[in-house]
């Protein structure tokens, strides 16, 4: 019984470093709308699935730009 404390602390512990970690990772809702938008825009306008890959992936390409822009 005296490991449960032990692993509660360590998942604890490493959860906070998990979240503090990656804080990064959460964007602005103007990039998340832009992502949207722009996913939108390849699944209308392009029909073929290598088409609205490269699409997406340009989606994702101008998301990560929007996230490291200044706010």
């Amino acid at each position: 019984m005296t490991h449960l404390p032990m692993a509660a602390t360590a998942i604890l512990a490493l959860t906070f470093l998990a979240v503090m970690g990656h804080s990064g990772l959460a964007a602005t809702p103007k990039c998340n709308a832009e992502l949207r938008k722009c996913n939108s825009h390849c699944n209308l306008v392009y029909e073929s699935g290598r088409a609205k890959r490269t699409c997406r992936n340009r989606c994702k390409d101008n998301f990560y730009g929007c996230k490291a822009r200044p706010s």
